[in-house]
């Protein structure tokens, strides 16, 4: 019997449910071409019964895909730099059982979120309506708890993730200064994560269709976008620390190397050129000084970096684009 943490990860079951929840909210007619008589709360509604299925899909359907990615990301991290595969195999077994581990955690404070919001914005039950209009919005009630739910189910195993990639980074991965490139797959799996919480928020303009944006809204959405998004390259920065402290422990070595090659009690009777063992020496610590002052402190490629960028920039981009677009819809309308 398969239990329902292990199903939502499924890779048929975000597809599947997405359209139903999206056929459901036809059929009860929450999903409608609107005119000049939609009122602000049918409006509040049809954003509702397209963005609960959809952004709720969009996190169901990535929490696998990030299992995987962080798995792969470890496994060939510890290889190419010739890491424990040991403890990497350790790693990537704990990265597996991330989504299983977040799930309840994330259905109780889902339900809290859901229901707490919308208290505040008198949408659980509206005294002002027929009681039978607050029971047929029952099924949304419900999707909202759920939207909720995988939301803050996407948000917690993205820290789990965060968190063990960052501990496998700086106490198990060897970080060399002059192999830094093979930390690459570290930053491939942090731009996966990117692209899961900016393609959910990407979507968020969907409930805002046709009306004035909240405030409660904004808030929250700035809040989750921020927060996620520094928390997220937490294992970069760790790693570009450490490299940054290692490459100035070494230029310290060599400065002090060379401060002891130019300034011997023997170098200072006769000239520095007529000793050719002791200017070979200088000449290569000149060498390897410039080597390492060239090196890279960032375990991100040009490519990955430029991929980063744009991610990091969908959300707003997409909050442009479906301003434009609903004031167009609103100029049809009216």
């Amino acid at each position: 019997m398969v239990s329902f943490n292990e199903l939502i990860l499924r890779r048929y079951y975000s597809p599947l449910m997405t359209l139903f929840l999206l056929l459901l909210n036809g059929l009860y007619g929450y999903i409608f071409m609107p005119d000049s008589s939609t009122t602000p709360q049918q409006y509040r509604e049809l954003g509702a019964a397209l963005a609960f299925p959809l952004i709720s899909g969009l996190c169901f359907f990535f929490l696998p895909v990030l299992s995987r990615k962080a798995q792969a990301s470890i496994l060939q991290s510890a290889r190419l730099t010739g890491s424990s595969m040991r403890h990497a195999a350790v790693y990537a077994q704990h990265a597996c059982r991330v989504p299983r581990l977040s799930f309840r955690f994330a259905a109780i404070a889902g339900s809290v979120v859901a229901i707490s919001y919308m208290v505040l914005e008198v949408q659980l039950y509206d005294s002002q309506i027929d009681l039978s209009v607050n029971l047929k919005r029952i099924p949304l009630i419900i999707q909202a708890i759920y939207f909720w739910v995988a939301l803050i189910f996407l948000i917690t195993s993205l820290v789990r993730f965060t968190a063990l990639l960052t501990r496998f980074a700086t106490r198990d991965l060897r970080i060399e200064l002059f192999h830094i490139e093979e930390l690459v797959p570290l930053a491939d799996a942090v731009l996966w994560n990117t692209i899961s919480i900016s393609a959910a928020l990407a979507l968020s303009p969907i409930f805002w269709l046709g009306r004035t944006v909240p405030a409660l809204d904004i808030s929250l959405v700035v809040v989750v976008l921020a927060s996620t998004l520094y928390m997220l390259f937490f294992p970069i920065f760790k790693v570009r620390r450490i490299v940054s402290r290692r490459k100035q422990l070494a230029l310290g070595r060599i400065r002090d190397a060379l401060k002891s090659a130019t300034h011997s009690d023997e170098l200072l009777k006769r000239r520095l050129t007529d000793s050719p063992e002791r200017l070979e020496e200088i000449n290569n610590l000149v060498g390897v000084r410039e080597e390492i002052t060239r090196t890279k402190e960032w375990p991100i490629s040009l490519p990955v970096g430029i991929r980063v960028v744009l991610v990091v920039l969908i959300p707003p981009i997409s909050w442009i684009g479906a301003s434009l677009v609903d004031w167009i819809v609103l100029q049809l309308v009216s």
